[in-house]
């Protein structure tokens, strides 16, 4: 029961906050790709902010730009695994650091897409 109790305990939750926003500057600071990918959920935001987008359109955008930043989170955790786990070149590897690219390839479609159809409207009214 005590350590039932311990588990629930808000420091616990403080805690494992600061190691997710550890592991989110962490990305920021040493990987280009979720770098640039900040830059363009940036742009995508600030012309949400310029032509007054819905909120229903927010809430596809966010849930796009979401899965776009964290698609490159899980591509950057794979490559990093696989690269610990395994020093030598290794065909499997290879192929799980390929189905990790196009992983973020597909979020980054996906979110290109959402972003076109939602400001399309308002460009060509």
């Amino acid at each position: 029961m005590d350590s039932l109790i311990k588990s629930h305990h808000p420091a616990r939750h403080i805690k494992s906050f600061k190691y997710a926003f550890k592991g989110l500057f962490h990305a920021l600071m040493n990987e280009a790709n979720f770098r640039v990918e900040v830059v363009i959920a940036s742009f995508f935001v600030s012309m949400g902010l310029l032509f007054g987008i819905t909120l229903l359109e927010w809430a596809l955008l966010i849930l796009a730009l979401g899965f776009l930043l964290s698609a490159e989170i899980m591509n950057t955790l794979i490559e990093e695994f696989m690269d610990h786990l395994i020093k030598e070149h290794h065909e499997g590897v290879r192929v799980i650091k390929d189905l990790s690219a196009a992983y973020v390839l597909t979020a980054s479609i996906t979110s290109l897409l959402v972003f076109v159809f939602i400001i399309w409207n308002y460009i060509f009214k």
